[in-house]
């Protein structure tokens, strides 16, 4: 889960700034009813939470996904593959064990957040 002034937010803040930050509509559609979850109200507010997710949206490269990828054993996580293959990334970063397992795919790296901040320095 990405919340502000988090690791994974580092990760996001960091991407942005320095390389290209994808984003397609199933992975936009994911996050916001992500963000959206009640339970997230006890770290911040839904308003900060998706103040968040729409400077996200506006600081990344929209990617219309058209490949069709069953490499994962969880089949909700093709679509981050896809986005991946389609928007020609170097790179994945994830906290999924089902996608950490994969690395390297098809030539893309795919790093833990801890891992990314590690290697460049974030």
């Amino acid at each position: 889960m990405i919340l502000p002034g988090s690791r994974p937010a580092s990760v996001v803040d960091h991407v942005a700034a320095a390389c290209e930050l994808l984003l397609s509509a199933a992975l936009i559609a994911e996050l916001e009813a992500t963000f959206r979850r009640p339970k997230l109200d006890r770290y911040t507010s839904l308003d900060t939470r998706m103040k968040y997710l729409w400077s996200m949206v506006d600081l990344a490269k929209p990617i219309s996904v058209t490949s069709e990828i069953t490499d994962c054993r969880d089949q909700k996580d093709n679509k981050l593959l896809a986005l991946a293959f389609d928007g020609r990334a170097d790179l994945i970063v994830t906290g999924d064990v089902d996608l950490l397992c994969l690395h390297p795919w098809r030539g893309i790296a795919i790093v833990s957040p801890a891992a990314y901040l590690a290697q460049f320095g974030a």
